[in-house]
């Protein structure tokens, strides 16, 4: 289970298609664009069914013929999700699909985001994809919001902004932080949130905090959601010895159970999230800003498939 609760909610934005040029005959030129895509299979799918349409005796075939595969349905295989795309067969299509050298390192990134079986790998190249200069042009608020979730302090800040003793100054909220950070990493972080909307000048000049959503696209938000775990967990490891036992509430339970369990021990998990959130809703001027983190997972393998 993987979810992220702090007054924000997670949400997927929709696919937009528009780029890669295509040669038209006796039609205007419409495009598809590579750079708005975070899966590479429906890009493929959408430049094939575009490239069929506009293209007199354009197939699977010829597509094969031109990119250099031996079987003339590769690409109808590899839009299906029946074969990956190795450096070989990546190469290849990118030459099938004339791409230039932008939107090669692009697609080579997409490529092995979407085929990466661990999330530190899908973290890599999702880093590659935002740093992109098309993906920021085309998707400005998703790398705002990957940008977000990258260091645990932004979080923090957002929710301190609330507080009345707030100054409006970065310096401030750099003093406030456990472990600190610089004032130019909050004033940077202030910057990021205004940006997205998560805080807003009023009519007297002061920072007020705005309720709204987070989205990091269909594709991507377990892996950006998994990385930020990932950073809180390395930030309780740092903060759990300069804590004191009076600010502090750590226990942890290593429960036997069946199978038919775990899904009711996630309702309730979800359940108390919930309460937590709708208790603590009417603290409009926080006094101080906290991190609950609930880790739930398995220790040992499936028994039964241990036997």
């Amino acid at each position: 289970m993987c979810s992220t609760e702090h007054k924000i909610i997670l949400c997927p934005l929709p696919e937009t298609d528009k780029t890669f040029k295509l040669e038209l005959v006796g039609t205007t030129l419409q495009t598809i664009n590579l750079f708005s895509y975070q899966d590479y299979r429906l890009y493929l799918n959408n430049w094939f069914r575009q490239a069929k349409e506009t293209r007199r005796g354009f197939s699977y075939r010829a597509f094969a013929k031109v990119a250099g595969f031996k079987t003339s349905n590769f690409l109808l295989l590899v839009t299906q999700g029946k074969r990956n795309l190795t450096e070989e067969s990546l190469g290849k299509i990118m030459t099938g699909l004339k791409l230039n050298k932008q939107e090669q390192e692009f697609f080579r990134n997409l490529v092995y985001l979407n085929q990466a079986k661990s999330n530190e790998e899908k973290n890599r190249y999702l880093q590659s994809l935002v740093q992109s200069k098309k993906f920021s042009q085309l998707k400005p608020i998703e790398k705002r919001n990957y940008e977000y979730y990258s260091a645990w302090y932004h979080p923090a800040i957002r929710e301190l902004v609330a507080s009345k003793k707030f100054d409006g100054t970065p310096e401030w909220l750099a003093k406030q932080l456990k472990p600190a950070i610089t004032t130019a990493q909050a004033a940077k972080s202030m910057a990021l949130l205004s940006e997205l909307g998560f805080i807003i000048k009023d009519e007297n000049n002061r920072w007020q905090l705005v309720n709204t959503i987070v989205s990091t696209g269909p594709s991507l938000t377990s892996v950006v959601v998994h990385a930020y775990h990932k950073i809180l967990l390395e930030l309780s490891t740092q903060v759990m010895d300069q804590l004191s036992l009076a600010d502090r509430d750590v226990s942890s339970l290593t429960l036997g159970i069946t199978k038919m369990r775990i899904p009711e021990l996630r309702k309730k998990i979800r359940e108390f999230r919930q309460d937590i959130l709708k208790m603590v809703a009417a603290d409009t001027a926080p006094e101080e800003v906290v991190l609950l983190n609930i880790q739930f997972y398995p220790v040992t393998q499936c028994l039964d498939e241990a036997e």
